[in-house]
């Protein structure tokens, strides 16, 4: 069995693109669990700037084969397209990614605080359809324990730093400071709900809610804010100091008509957008009308403030450190099957002995002898079971394996060197 990964990010993808394959995330993930899949888990990570496919394997080039197929497929595109818009991760490279991914170094703002939480999500909604395999659990469980060290020790995202901070720190520089200022979010998802603990903290005076698909009323009672109607949108967004945009639904919140009627009810003041959404909720047109300017993910992208390098190089450290442990755990279960089959062998060995006790003594004494004898079995064992387990982190448990099955008559099922 081998672990893969196919996916891109915002690195080398426009957002655009990243958009499409986020949108299509469910329907990827089911495709590669149908009942005739070479894949024997996946568990896909589909943020707003980051699509990935962590999967578990027998055949790695037909398991790679069959998960770009899936993607193509999804995206209505040929599987040579797909695989140019792909990178493929195995051994090592792969574990190193995730790990670094969790911690928020791959972060389009290193050390964001939204990122761990996303990636145990993935791994979660993975196990409640039945698609994780032990392999993965493992993977993921690590990769979180890794983004927590990396979290206490080194401080990065210490201030809780995330793609929402970031914006509003840039945004401060542009119009002040928001305390006692006026707030309007657009949306009522996942990113609303950070923004609206966010602006609350920075203690603006009041903040209202509006959603196009009419779950507002649900969201501002449940967050303490205030409910906007369609009919009142353009009134409290002329109202507003600073409008926080992140619906995520299909076509813009806010066109150029929109901002253009707000405009006029603002006298021609100007006004700041927030736009998180990865779909884009404000039309870039609304920057032409005179005094209306847009932070976007680009904005973020190319602006938003690097951490400390030696933060940066003491969490990389960290995660190339927790790498090499978990290849050698993965390695040192490939000594598995041979410990196993040893004790069974010996083990088969006791209850022969134990029986013919039994027949010639009766149970009480065959009783005292079995436990005679697995405290012996397990002291013989011990030293052999570790060293073969070391040996196979270092790659050198042939020789071992050679011996033991010499010495024992051992013939041990799916020998992976065959």
């Amino acid at each position: 069995m081998a672990l893969a990964f196919i996916g891109t990010d915002f690195h080398d993808t426009p957002l655009a693109d990243l958009e499409r394959l986020e949108r299509r995330a469910d329907q990827i993930r089911d495709r590669l669990i149908a009942p005739d899949s070479p894949l024997s888990g996946a568990v896909v990570l589909a943020t707003c700037n980051r699509f990935e496919v962590y999967f578990e394997t027998e055949a790695f080039h037909g398991g790679l084969d069959f998960a770009i197929a899936q993607v193509a497929a999804e995206l209505h595109v040929a599987p040579d397209t797909a695989s140019s818009l792909l990178k493929v991760l195995y051994g090592p490279s792969l574990v190193q990614h995730l790990y670094a991914v969790a911690s928020g170094l791959e972060s389009m703002i290193v050390g964001e605080a939204e990122i761990s939480g996303q990636v145990k999500r993935a791994l979660t909604h993975s196990r409640s359809v039945g698609q994780t395999t032990s392999s993965l659990e493992r993977l993921f469980q690590t990769a979180s324990a890794v983004s927590k060290q990396v979290s206490s020790q080194t401080g990065i995202g210490a201030s809780g730093r995330s793609i929402v901070s970031t914006a509003l720190e840039l945004a401060q520089q542009k119009i002040g400071n928001l305390l006692g200022k006026r707030a309007l979010i657009i949306g009522t998802g996942a990113y609303a709900r950070v923004v609206s603990a966010a602006l609350k903290n920075l203690g603006l005076a009041n903040i209202s809610v509006f959603s196009r698909s009419g779950r507002a009323r649900q969201f501002a009672l449940s967050h303490e804010l205030t409910p906007v109607t369609n009919e009142q949108l353009d009134l409290e967004m002329a109202r507003a100091d600073l409008v926080v945009s992140a619906s995520g639904s299909r076509g813009f919140a806010v066109d150029l008509d929109l901002a253009q009627r707000v405009r006029l009810l603002r006298e021609g003041n100007g006004l700041l957008f927030i736009d998180v959404s990865l779909s884009r909720d404000v039309a870039p047109e609304v920057e032409l009308v005179p005094g209306f300017e847009i932070i976007d993910l680009e904005t973020l992208r190319l602006k938003a403030p690097a951490e400390h390098i030696d933060a940066v190089i003491s969490a990389q450290e960290i995660v190339r450190e927790a790498v090499t442990e978990f290849e050698n755990e993965q390695k040192s279960r490939a000594a598995d099957p041979v410990i196993a089959a040893l004790r069974a062998h010996v083990g088969l060995w006791v209850e022969q002995e134990v029986e013919a006790v039994r027949r010639k003594s009766g149970p009480e004494a065959a009783k005292d002898v079995e436990r005679s004898l697995h405290r012996v079995t397990n002291a013989i064992l011990h030293t052999p079971s570790v060293k073969v387990k070391d040996l196979a982190k270092d790659g050198n448990h042939d020789d071992y394996l050679n011996a033991v099955k010499l010495l024992f008559g051992l013939e041990l099922e799916n020998d992976e060197r065959a």
